[in-house]
Formats: C-alpha cells, sequence, structure tokens
C-alpha cells in the first residue's frame, strides 16, 4: 500500500481566496474539507440555497458568528460550535456580526 500526506497550509494568503468563497482544502474518495470567509453583512450564496443532494456536510464556526438557515428553520451560530447538515437539505450562512466569521467545512462523500 503505497500512502501519501497531503496537507495544506492555512495562511492569510488562503483566507484572502475564501472571502466570500468556498476553498476546498482537500479531497479524497471519502471526504472534502474546505474554508470560508462571510464578510459582514454577507449571505452564502447570495440569493436561494445550496443543495447537496449526495453530501452529509458539518460546519465547524472558527472566528465570528453566522446564521445558517435551511428552508425550514434558521440557528445563529457562534465561535466553536460545529454544526451537522444532512445530505439533500437546502441551506444558506449569513454574517449577522460586525466582523468577518471563518468557516471550517467538511463534505462526506465529497462532491
Amino acid at each position: 500500500m503505497n500512502t501519501k500526506i497531503e496537507y495544506q497550509s492555512i495562511d492569510e494568503n488562503l483566507w484572502r481566496s475564501a472571502k466570500d468563497n468556498a476553498v476546498t482544502l482537500l479531497k479524497t474518495d471519502r471526504l472534502e474539507i474546505g474554508i470560508l470567509e462571510i464578510s459582514p453583512g454577507v449571505r452564502f450564496p447570495k440569493e436561494g440555497y445550496s443543495v447537496h443532494a449526495e453530501n452529509d456536510e458539518f460546519a465547524y464556526v472558527l472566528s465570528g458568528e453566522v446564521v445558517f438557515s435551511t428552508d425550514k428553520e434558521s440557528i445563529k451560530l457562534r465561535e466553536g460550535m460545529i454544526l451537522y447538515n444532512g445530505k439533500g437539505t437546502p441551506h444558506a450562512t449569513a454574517n449577522v456580526g460586525g466582523k468577518p466569521a471563518r468557516v471550517l467545512w467538511i463534505l462526506s462523500p465529497p462532491r
């Protein structure tokens, strides 16, 4: 068995590329991990909802505050909180705080 170690340094340049944009860091045959920085007052996506028909999603708020909404309910998440969103659930995330919010997300299986 040939194993390859993969890694990604999450520095400020990478966070700049993730400003209001979901950036994939690592992807395997089992999961996909990425980051997203949402500016104050911004909703992601801007309109409608994201739907991952085949993927469970986890989101961990690294900093700031966001409101995670489905087509049925909303919940405010603060730094240090983690959320599970089941496959096929329409959802959106909005930054309701006064500073950028940084989120680490995981999809399983990957897109």
